[in-house]
């Protein structure tokens, strides 16, 4: 084989490689943004699936970790186990690059064996996680660490230690500004609070869940929380309420695909139906429950539908033979399943039946069954339950003492449970919570109308303000032309000078864009205040527009008199600046527009100090990285660092906004196929800021960094001598400003 072929095969394979690394990539971007937007769970596996062999290893091990959340929320756990234990292995494998993912899925098989019992294997799996998390203290696996323990407490009914714990991760997530856990532990918060029969504060927690999920389209958990609702108002008696939040819980896991959670809502609209009295729906109901569970294979959720389906036959239809039946079989199942926690029910029915057939040494032997476990597990309801059999069974044996004894501790815990000072608030939230909607329902209307109205006022206040922009170019084109007839004769100059002209004005056009946005905005808030009659915020609106102006007035002269100053090519002024004091006037031009995004913009510094800069570049640099980092970022935070090192100028500029792709960072300051990103509120750009800002840097003999990632935010790192010294030649040389 000759040398030419053996390079063309070399070439060949070097492209395939380069050409698959990147596929590889393209589809792990693919993958995320599908899957952000997708909420059926079936839709998501099967996503996943397609995409597994066509991603790269850490990618993959990603991949698997979902994989294991969705059998586990499809209550598959040895599938969800199988997926798990493939992201530890490929994810070990990765080393700290997988630390991300792993921290998760350590958690999460913690979670799957705690679920079966096997608490001392989760703990191998816990002190791994732990490792991780502390080598990352806002990993958003500490989230999912805390609730592992308040699982654990509640597994042993310690449901006050389980809401501490729920608290930490409230807590943390604050702290961290990761808003899609909390929804989750505000239901988690109330499921304990409803254990506890705090019925008050269960539903301020779930309604808080609820309407935090809404807003972000958590279908899965909107359903989980609606069954633990619908639970909560069917224990105190308001069985109408009860059912329209198990049929929102029907409906939410039928969009999202999650049989369990369905099966469970099925479950809890046919108690509440059953205590109406309409045992038709109420047996349809625990049909559909016990179809699911079934199919799901899940004995817990099995037992529940039994022992509903054996309470109809019982209390509303009288016929005992069938409910003993369901009974008896939900009773089996529960007691070789070794899940107690479902016992009380089936005890309790069981107990009430022989004691109307009159069977009382078969009730006794289930008395005392249930005493055992009463003391196991603590739950006011249970405890209730177990002091009203006994007291009905003592009557019927004829030791009224006893009975009576049994019968004041049933009302002490019934009326400290569904007393009526509970109900009402508990009703009071659930019409607030109404109203609310209907609230908001109102004014996105009105919005929307107020939105339409405006559009065409908008538009021609646009046209006016690009006309009058038009105008101030031309103006300045005339300018131009008048310097480009003057030096007809020196074509290097020519040249020089219409690079440099053009140039400026794509820098007023940009810098005058960015000024001018929060002016639009003011306007849209000044109007909506005066329609309001708010007359006070009108008046602060007022100051702050008057100030604006100023700031305004002031930088458009700075920016004019230093683009003039520019006109015949472009030298640099150096001159003694005040970092702190150039970063504070230019920061402050941009306060209005920051509050406006919810966006808190802060100055970092120990020590001010003075560095040689020319200050038209320093105000073009910095107004570039700052109105960028607003620009994409939106309820979040932007630093402005700076200090001195080694007669060095280091500043930071870093935000918490949307972030960005590889291939972005690739090209940030070429101009070449530049495709400007649009802002968070739709703020458009040229694409001509950051390429400005490198050229500038160069100029003053320093350097440019910046780090990124997706949803995460940005970092531009800047390393410029304090003081720089020009050579005669380069005083002389006035550069050209080309791309």
């Amino acid at each position: 084989m000759t040398l030419r072929k053996l390079l063309s095969l070399l070439f060949v394979f070097l492209v395939t490689v380069t050409i698959h690394s990147q596929t590889e990539e393209e589809y792990c971007e693919k993958w995320n943004r599908q899957m952000d937007t997708i909420k059926n769970l079936d839709s998501r596996l099967k996503l996943s699936k397609q995409m597994i062999s066509k991603v790269d290893d850490l990618c993959r091990t990603q991949i698997y970790m979902h994989l294991g959340q969705i059998f586990s929320d499809l209550r598959k756990i040895d599938s969800s186990d199988y997926f798990y234990n493939k992201a530890i292995v490929l994810g070990e494998a990765q080393g700290e690059e997988a630390d991300e993912y792993l921290g998760h899925t350590y958690v999460q098989k913690a979670y799957n064996l705690i679920d079966n019992n096997k608490e001392e294997e989760a703990s191998v799996f816990l002190k791994k996680a732990k490792v991780i998390l502390n080598r990352n203290p806002d990993h958003k696996a500490w989230i999912m660490y805390y609730n592992y323990y308040a699982v654990a407490a509640e597994k042993k009914s310690d449901y006050n230690s389980s809401i501490k714990y729920t608290d930490s991760t409230i807590n943390f997530s604050i702290r961290i500004k990761d808003t899609l856990g909390i929804g989750t532990s505000y239901h988690n918060r109330g499921f304990y609070n409803y254990n506890l029969s705090n019925f008050e504060e269960a539903t301020k927690d779930l309604l808080r869940s609820i309407e935090l999920n809404r807003k972000q389209n958590k279908i899965n958990s909107l359903a989980g929380t609606y069954y633990v609702l619908s639970v909560c108002y069917g224990s105190l008696d308001q069985n109408e309420t009860a059912i329209k939040y198990a049929k929102k819980g029907i409906e939410a896991s039928e969009k999202s695909g999650s049989e369990f959670i369905a099966s469970l809502n099925y479950s809890t609209l046919s108690e509440s139906y059953r205590k109406l009295n309409q045992n038709d729906n109420a047996l349809r109901a625990t049909d559909s429950s016990l179809v699911l569970a079934k199919r799901l294979n899940y004995d817990p959720q099995i037992i529940q539908a039994l022992t509903d389906k054996a309470g109809i036959y019982y209390v509303n239809l009288k016929q005992y033979d069938k409910a003993e039946e369901y009974y008896l079989e939900a009773y089996k199942i529960a007691k070789s399943s070794n899940t107690e926690v479902y016992m009380n029910p089936i005890l309790g029915g069981l107990i009430g039946l022989y004691i109307d057939n009159k069977e009382y040494n078969k009730a006794a032997k289930y008395l005392k069954l249930q005493e055992v476990l009463m003391k196991k597990v603590n739950v006011l309801t249970n405890t209730a339950a177990f002091h009203e059999n006994y007291s009905e069974y003592y009557e019927k044996i004829g030791q009224p003492t006893l009975a009576l004894e049994h019968l004041k501790k049933y009302h002490q815990i019934k009326d400290s449970i569904s007393s009526q000072e509970v109900k009402t608030k508990v009703a009071d939230l659930e019409k607030k919570y109404d109203t609310k909607k209907k609230e908001l329902a109102i004014v996105g209307l009105n919005r929307e109308k107020q939105e339409q109205q405006q559009i065409t006022k908008q538009a021609k206040a646009q046209q006016n303000l690009y006309l009058l922009v038009a105008g101030f170019l031309l103006f300045l084109l005339g300018v131009g032309a008048w310097a480009f007839r003057k030096l007809r004769k020196q074509q290097k100059e020519l040249a020089s000078t219409n690079q440099v002209k053009n140039r400026l004005f794509s820098i007023i056009a940009h810098d005058l864009r960015g000024m001018i946005i929060p002016f639009q905005r003011s306007g849209k808030i000044l109007k909506h205040h005066i329609d309001k009659g708010n007359h006070e915020k009108t008046i602060e609106l007022s100051k702050a527009l008057e100030q604006n102006s100023e700031s305004l007035s002031n930088m458009l002269d700075n920016l004019l008199n230093w683009s003039l100053e520019q006109m015949n090519g472009y030298k640099m002024n150096l001159q003694n600046i005040s970092v702190k004091e150039q970063l504070t006037e230019i920061i402050s031009g941009y306060n209005q527009q920051a509050a406006h995004k919810k966006t808190k913009i802060e100055l970092e510094y120990q020590n001010d100090f003075n560095i040689k800069f020319d200050k038209g570049a320093f105000h073009v640099i910095f107004r570039n990285l700052i109105g960028n980092a607003l620009k994409y970022t939106e309820e979040g935070n932007i630093r402005v660092k700076f200090t001195s090192k080694n007669d060095m100028f280091l500043c930071s500029v870093i935000d918490t906004g949307v972030g960005m792709s590889q291939d972005q960072l690739e090209n940030l300051f070429t101009l070449e196929e530049k495709k400007s990103t649009i802002g968070t509120q739709g703020e458009k750009g040229t694409g001509l800021g950051l390429n400005l800002v490198y050229r500038f840097i160069k100029m003053h003999k320093g350097t440019i960094q910046v780090s990124s990632e997706k949803r995460i935010g940005t970092r531009f790192d800047l390393n410029i001598p304090v003081k720089i010294s020009l050579t005669k030649e380069e005083e002389k040389t006035a550069e050209p400003l080309s791309a």
